[in-house]
């Protein structure tokens, strides 16, 4: 009978051990995640005050203890000498950001972390000082204890090269005097550990500088290897070369930082080390350690290029000049491509050649088509002159003449896809004296007055006379206030005015449209080239009825359009009502055709 009870009392404390066990288990997780959701374990210190509770409250407890702390007078002795000073006024300053920052991350954001139970209860058991960073402002130190001490801080001189007269002149190092500031950290970084105030001992130290003279000269060398020869730009058949003085304009002295071992000397060396010590990483007594190096200017050479290199070498597109013989597309003068010196490709061959010691170097051209050439033509399937407009323009004045000529070039070469609908003041964009504009007549509201920009309408009739003979769709034309003689058959002309009245019409054929302009003597002439789909154009008039003797007068010009079936596609009606001119005064540059007294016209 003492056997099978001796059985179920182990298996009682097996099973008591196992329950126990899954106890301990689920209090180990239990415990951090409900007592710790949002607090922090007690025997969490920050300085001398304890931070149990809110994880949110723990910043304001960390800004009050930085601050008392950062105001508590310690003793600063030099040479037996000893003054008092706060930690503040001595350049020690808490970061209660980062270290709010680096404690929330502890505990607030790494809960999901399987280490976080186990950092939790290390905390509870063994307690857990909260890092603390600092920065140091060693300028501060040096200027409150210097002056408090009268001690004569000399500073050092760093190496370097001089560019004086187109020579490269070296630059001695020169040692200096000053607090050794490494024996203050050390000092420092104790009394912040301990969260202590004890005195601070100051001894000064030979300072050495980040340049040495060696360095230096090691550059000097360099630079006068790179200037022994002349270096010299080619591109296409221009040579240039590089006077000495150019070159020296263009290097720009550079200090960089190496890694190396030396006494602390700098701001941001002490804070990295202040920093490191206090948070329980490795320690280094380490410093950063420099050397001088060269590199080229890119801006700089990138301004000669634009300003002196690209100006001879550029080369202006030309487009090429179309015309229609023989049932075909042939180019009656050819285009130029656009040749340019590729800027920012040319600035990195330079530097590299500077840096290889390269002293021809070939400057990369590039060459871009033109607009208008065989090529374009070629490649938009376009095989036909489907339109032409024309219109004469003689006894225009100079302002008039310029103008037409300026406004007519920003058509040539404009292709206007299939499908799509053209506008006139679009494409002719902005109308004014920076577009190189000069002031004629226009007519506005009941006046004809000077704007910039007139003589415009003599190119939208122009375009407005072309698409009615190819056979395109207008969608939009008005007629001018009254008859201009420039415009003659009345009834055949197109008035724009930023932003309305605009002239537009519509592209139905096959193929893009590329449009041709160019001016002989007083002719100007807009040719639509683009893919024939046998359309055919049928032209009634202009007709002009109702004509006054004050100048008034009505007027219709009609297109039809037919298939190659011959079927109607479609038919225009461009009806034309004229006012008489004399309800629009001006001060007589133009004339109506049969008032030989006054001139007059329409943003013209």
């Amino acid at each position: 009978m003492s056997l099978p009870s001796l059985s179920a009392e182990r298996n009682l404390s097996r099973s008591a051990l196992l329950i126990l066990s899954i106890a301990i288990i689920l209090l180990f997780f239990a415990i951090p995640l409900i007592w710790g959701r949002d607090n922090i374990p007690p025997r969490v210190y920050f300085g001398n005050s304890s931070l149990t509770g809110k994880i949110s409250d723990a910043q304001n407890e960390v800004v009050r203890e930085a601050n008392v702390f950062e105001k508590k007078p310690i003793a600063i002795v030099f040479q037996g000498k000893k003054i008092n000073a706060t930690l503040e006024d001595l350049g020690l300053e808490v970061d209660k950001n980062k270290t709010y920052s680096n404690l929330d991350s502890i505990f607030a954001k790494e809960k999901l972390s399987p280490k976080y139970f186990f950092k939790w209860w290390g905390y509870l058991i063994l307690g857990f000082k909260t890092p603390t960073y600092y920065s140091f402002n060693v300028s501060r130190f040096e200027k409150l204890v210097g002056g408090q001490f009268n001690i004569n801080l000399l500073p050092t001189q760093e190496a370097g090269v001089q560019f004086l007269n187109d020579n490269i002149n070296l630059v001695s190092a020169k040692e200096g005097m000053g607090i050794d500031t490494m024996i203050v950290v050390a000092q420092m970084i104790k009394n912040l550990k301990n969260w202590r105030g004890e005195e601070v001992n100051v001894r000064l130290a030979n300072l050495k500088p980040d340049i040495t003279t060696e360095e230096a000269n090691g550059l000097k060398q360099e630079l006068d290897h790179l200037l022994n020869y002349p270096f010299a730009l080619q591109a296409l058949n221009y040579n240039f070369k590089l006077p000495r003085s150019k070159i020296i304009s263009w290097i720009d002295i550079q200090k960089i930082e190496n890694q190396g071992t030396d006494s602390l000397n700098g701001e941001d060396d002490i804070n990295i080390i202040t920093n490191v010590a206090l948070t329980g990483k490795n320690f280094v007594d380490s410093k950063k350690k420099y050397a001088l190096k060269w590199e080229v200017n890119k801006d700089k050479v990138k301004n000669f290029l634009e300003q002196e290199v690209q100006s001879l070498v550029y080369k202006k597109p030309v487009n090429g000049t179309l015309a229609f013989e023989n049932g075909a597309i042939v180019e009656a003068a050819p285009s130029q491509s656009e040749t340019t010196v590729d800027i920012n490709k040319a600035v990195e061959i330079i530097n590299q050649s500077f840096k290889k010691g390269d002293y021809f170097i070939g400057l990369p051209v590039k060459e871009n088509s033109a607009p208008l050439s065989m090529q374009k033509v070629k490649e938009l399937g376009i095989d036909n002159l489907i339109g032409v407009g024309e219109s004469n323009f003689v006894g225009s004045p100079n302002n008039r003449k310029h103008n037409i000529a300026v406004g007519a070039s920003k058509f040539n070469g404009v292709i206007i896809g299939q499908g799509e609908e053209f506008s006139f003041l679009t494409t002719l964009g902005p109308v004014d004296e920076s577009t190189g504009y000069l002031p004629e007549l226009v007519i506005k509201q009941d006046k004809t007055v000077p704007e910039f920009g007139g003589g415009m309408c003599q190119v939208s009739t122009t375009s407005f006379r072309a698409a009615v003979n190819a056979g395109l769709r207008v969608t939009e034309r008005q007629n001018h206030a009254y008859p201009v003689q420039y415009y003659s058959p009345q009834g055949t002309d197109a008035t724009v005015y930023i932003p309305h009245p605009d002239l537009k019409f519509v592209n139905d054929t096959p193929a893009p449209i590329l449009v041709q302009t160019r001016i002989v003597g007083n002719l100007l002439t807009f040719e639509y080239f683009g893919k024939s789909d046998s359309r055919r154009v049928e032209l009634q008039g202009p007709r002009v009825w109702d004509k006054k003797s004050d100048g008034s007068m009505k007027a219709e010009w009609i297109q039809k359009v037919f298939d190659k079936n011959g079927d109607l596609m479609f038919q225009k009606n461009f009806l034309s009502k004229y006012d008489s001119p004399s309800k629009y005064p001006h001060p007589g540059d133009e004339k109506p055709p049969q008032d030989k007294k006054k001139k007059k016209k329409k943003k013209n």
